[in-house]
């Protein structure tokens, strides 16, 4: 009895600790949610299939250069999500390894993919980063749908540890809610996904800026039941081939991201906006608006009304993202 006492009292860590291992790991922002905590009621269920034995998660965020994400030039955009993504894995093991130092256990979840594809094309991932990011204090749920962060905004890449032991003290939820009401995020987004009432249009964000990831089952199609190449061409543009392809062999690349590129919210950018908001607009949010782009959107969807009101934007087609039928 009182060797489980003695043990019970160890698994109770500082959390100064733990935040300190995370920090010099390279992370840039660390919290810690218990697992009895009652607004993760719909995330437990997730958690405990990962790791049975979770006590605390983790939530690690890891900054994203602010001028990629701000460039019209989207492939730079999209290499620095990957390279984050990757060095924030990266921070993510190399964090784990110095908690088994601890005697602390637990798993690392994956910032994004690979999700678990045999549950297409329902909810394919077991828990919400930025459900852990808003409880652990990191940020708050913006208009975009971006966890913002006091010092980052939106340009912050999350993931999170589960781990068998607990800490103290534990984070809470932020009292004050960064996002300054802006709206630049519904002004700039192509498709209307996100709206200046604080609606979000789900399905028309992931049908374009997902197309080429869980949009190309329509181009298999067409791959697989096309007669000729002329045929083929009448259903998808060459670039359209070139990108679906690049996807493939390097990896996905979103299409949009305009809504965590304009977004003022943290250190850098929010005095900037402040001090001058029309040239903000001008220097930021005009470019993204009048970049000549195609837009994917289902037939009939407020999206399309949305892209035909944009002349610098081409509407393009696409179908549900469902398996080959």
């Amino acid at each position: 009895m009182a060797t489980q006492q003695k043990k019970a009292a160890m698994d109770i860590f500082p959390a100064k600790l733990i935040r300190q291992i995370c920090l010099e790991a390279g992370a840039d922002e660390v919290g810690f949610v218990e697992i009895d905590r009652p607004e993760l009621a719909q995330e437990r269920q997730g958690i405990l299939e990962n790791y049975p034995a979770t006590q605390t998660i983790i939530s690690l965020s890891r900054a994203l250069n602010r001028e990629n994400v701000q460039s019209p030039a989207r492939p730079l955009y999209n290499g620095e999500v990957r390279r984050t993504e990757e060095d924030l894995s990266r921070i993510s093991g190399e964090i784990m390894r110095h908690l088994n130092s601890q005697d602390i256990r637990g798993v690392i979840l994956n910032p994004a993919f690979p999700m678990d594809m045999n549950r297409w094309p329902g909810k394919t991932w077991d828990v919400s980063h930025k459900t852990m990011a808003v409880e652990a204090g990191i940020g708050v749920m913006g208009l975009n749908r971006l966890v913002l962060s006091p010092r980052f905004g939106s340009n912050i890449f999350l993931n999170s540890i589960l781990i068998n032991a607990q800490v103290d003290p534990y984070d809470q939820r932020l009292e004050q809610n960064p996002c300054l009401n802006c709206r630049l995020c519904a002004a700039v987004c192509p498709t209307g996904a996100v709206q200046k009432d604080g609606a979000f249009d789900f399905l028309a964000c992931a049908t374009h800026s997902y197309r080429d990831l869980s949009g190309g089952f329509d181009w298999a199609a067409a791959l697989l039941t096309s007669g000729d190449l002329g045929e083929y061409r009448a259903q998808f543009q060459d670039r359209e081939t070139m990108g679906l392809w690049q996807s493939l062999l390097f990896g996905f690349n979103h299409k949009c991201g305009y809504c965590q590129a304009v977004c003022p919210v943290g250190d850098v950018g929010m005095p900037r906006y402040l001090a001058d908001k029309k040239g903000y607009f001008q220097e930021l949010v005009k470019p993204l608006k009048e970049r000549a782009e195609p837009v994917y959107v289902l037939p009939g969807s407020q999206a399309e009304s949305r892209v035909k009101s944009n002349s610098h934007k081409e509407i393009r087609y696409a179908k549900l993202a469902r398996p080959l039928q």
